[in-house]
């Protein structure tokens, strides 16, 4: 009987195995007598692994402490195999179908047939009514009879039609059914149950009532779960004049997911205070705080901030990576070379490295995955923070406490008492700070730090700017890397589309050249589906740009420390911009035209495109570099000055229009490619 098999022992199930229900009407396939085939046979001869990759799942998966894993879940975990193709794989020895759900929107009073928790627990979720008055579901273990079992007990429905769908699939499914946008009944149920309370006295039920069981701990529960399952970075919770309104950052945007009655919040922000220890009774300053919470077994780590407003306290929560979750450099969306460069800078005793960009360009999330790389037991790193907001072992992270008179500098100094190997510091704010940490670059010590610059070539410069000595900067500086966060297509919803002519200015490009990116072939975005939540984008990678700093970098800070010489010596040596890695993941596929004008939009210096031959130029330019063409925009062409469109002459150089037009056309007939 297939029934207790846990999807990687023998099943009887070739491929002219024929259906009929088991156990009141589950359609799963009937053992034949003719051969005995197991899922890792199929994965095997489908080529989606080898056997040795067999051996090692099936070593893995006996080795697993707690409850036995499938052998499909297993094979995805080490990423041997996709989930989809294991699930193929799954419906096609069992005979079933494989149903895509991220194209699939269930009716919400279908999902809800069955209760949340059995439906997480057995990893199964309605779909649909079938025509002859059954139930369609779709299961990531259809192999699990005693799952399928308890479906028919609570759903009341002895006929159930089973597919086959991922395990991610069901479960974002479950929690996009069941979120705080969908289950409105079960929204204003626990609202209703809220009592009026403007001091916040229910967030600490009392009279031997369960603090789970308080319909504003439920709520403030439910809002930080379905946070964390929707991927989101931070939770907005504003008091307005007539309503609480909650909105999630999810892929560096918000979105709105709940109105909620005002008369409840200051019930949820004292819970969320207590959560986080802070003092419930204080409303009229500022607080910080972290707390520490569960989901789905996950231990989630956030930052808390209050903020006083006209209506109310407004509450920020920000999500935190786990210190064993911080991704690896190879996945942050370097190119291969800037890879190679930063990790060369990285691998230097001593020296000074620059991450810079806006608040929320992914900063810190590289300097960690920095940290991470290069940490190992005999070397001291050292951090200084402010906040410490991601706790990794093995080093010493100090927090900067402004009260307490722990700011950066001092912190700095304190810092190079320790003997320390690589320092950290979370931000360079000022001149004593910058010049800190510029003299411990130059002592021994391999120092990393941030700075809100717009771009790599900025960097150099702003330190400059900020006091520090041209001669200090050169000798200690190793490489500076600007960054900025794009989001990823969703891979459920592509279609294929042709970039506007806007989005195309903007990034100093012409239809031609997208037709040569792509030939016959176009671009592709998403459409839009419940996978994406509609926008079709889902997932964000970072674009780079890495400026090493060569001998010849040092010698240009030395004598013209401008951004214009510095920026001239970076495309000398080739440097990508971030526009110019924007637009190479675009033509990847990996972001979108539209991305990519968006995020580097302060990358683009006023470029323009010449009226001839559509190249890019510069804004200050009054000739093409490319054809010699006059780019009149108004403006003298011997002094810059504003000219009024009647003028024939310019009142400050007596410099002619004409004359200048006629001298450039000359130049034209003579360039190479215009024979004369």
């Amino acid at each position: 009987m297939v029934g207790r098999h846990s999807g990687d022992g023998p099943l009887d199930a070739p491929s002219n195995a024929r259906q009929a229900p088991i156990g009141g009407g589950v359609a799963v396939p009937v053992p034949v007598q003719r051969g005995r085939k197991r899922l890792g046979d199929v994965l095997v001869q489908h080529g989606l692994l080898s056997p040795e990759q067999l051996d090692l799942a099936l070593e893995v998966q006996r080795s697993s402490q707690g409850p036995r894993r499938r052998l499909g879940q297993v094979v995805a975990d080490l990423g041997l195999a996709s989930e989809r193709d294991v699930a193929e794989c799954l419906a096609s020895l069992l005979g079933l179908d494989l149903i895509d759900l991220s194209k699939i929107i269930p009716a919400p009073d279908v999902v809800r047939l069955l209760p949340r928790q059995i439906a997480e627990r057995t990893g199964v979720v309605p779909v649909d009514r079938t025509a002859s008055g059954g139930l369609l579901v779709a299961a990531s273990d259809p192999t699990n009879v005693l799952a399928l079992d308890d479906v028919r007990l609570y759903t009341r429905t002895r006929d159930l039609t089973v597919a086959v769908a991922t395990d991610s699939q069901v479960r974002e499914q479950l929690g996009r059914a069941w979120s705080l946008g969908q289950d409105s009944a079960s929204v204003e149920a626990i609202v209703d149950d809220v009592e009026d309370d403007e001091d916040g006295a229910a967030a600490a039920p009392s009279g031997g009532v369960s603090v789970d069981d308080a319909p504003i701990v439920k709520l403030v529960n439910q809002i930080l779960a379905d946070a964390v399952r929707l991927r989101a970075s931070d939770i907005h919770v504003e008091v307005q004049r007539d309503v609480m309104r909650v909105r999630y950052r999810v892929d560096g945007l918000l979105r709105d997911v709940m109105n909620a009655p005002r008369r409840i919040a200051g019930s949820a922000i004292s819970r969320i205070k207590i959560m986080s220890g802070l003092d419930i009774a204080e409303r009229r300053v500022p607080q910080d705080g972290r707390t520490r919470f569960s989901v789905e077994g996950m231990a989630v780590d956030a930052r808390v901030s209050t903020l006083p407003s006209l209506h109310g306290e407004k509450v920020v929560i920000r999500l935190l990576t786990r210190g064993d979750a911080v991704p690896g450099l190879d996945s942050l969306g370097f190119e291969p070379d800037q890879l190679a460069a930063f990790r060369a800078a990285l691998n230097v005793p001593q020296g000074l490295v620059l991450i810079t960009g806006p608040t929320g360009s992914g900063k810190t999330n590289t300097l960690y995955s920095a940290i991470a790389e290069i940490r190992t037991p005999d070397k001291n790193i050292v951090t200084l923070e402010d906040p410490v907001e991601v706790q990794l072992p093995g080093i010493t992270q100090v927090g900067v406490n402004d009260k307490q008179g722990m700011t950066f500098s001092r912190g700095l100094r304190s810092i190079l008492r320790q003997d320390p190997d690589i320092i950290l510091v979370g931000e360079v704010r000022d001149a004593e700070t910058a010049e800190l940490a510029l003299k411990a670059a130059l002592t021994g010590h391999l120092v990393l730090t941030t700075l809100h610059t717009n771009s790599a070539v900025a960097a150099l410069t702003r330190l400059v700017d900020m006091g520090a000595e041209p001669f200090l900067v050169a000798s200690s500086l190793t490489a500076a890397v600007a960054q900025r966060l794009v989001r990823r297509p969703c891979g459920s919803c592509l279609e294929t589309y042709r970039p506007d002519d806007v989005t195309l200015a903007m990034l100093g490009m012409t239809p031609a050249d997208v037709t040569g990116m792509f030939g016959r072939t176009l671009p592709r975005r998403g459409a839009g589906c419940p996978e994406c939540g509609g926008t079709g984008y889902k997932g964000r990678t970072a674009v780079y740009e890495v400026l090493s700093v060569d001998s010849a970098m040092r010698q240009v800070l030395i004598k013209d420390p401008s951004e214009g010489a510095v920026g001239a010596q970076a495309r000398a040596v080739g440097m990508a911009t971030l526009r110019a890695s924007a637009i190479e993941k675009a033509r990847r596929g990996e972001t979108t035209f539209e991305e990519a004008a968006r995020v580097t939009h302060s990358d683009a210096g006023g470029t323009h495109a010449c009226p001839a031959c559509e190249r890019r130029v510069e804004s200050d330019m009054v000739v093409c570099p490319w054809c010699a063409v006059t780019l009149d925009r108004g403006h003298c062409q011997n002094c810059a000055r504003q000219l009024d469109p009647d003028w024939k002459i310019c009142p400050w150089c007596r410099t002619r229009p004409e004359s200048v037009r006629l001298v450039t056309a000359a130049l034209a007939r003579h360039t190479p490619g215009n024979p004369p």
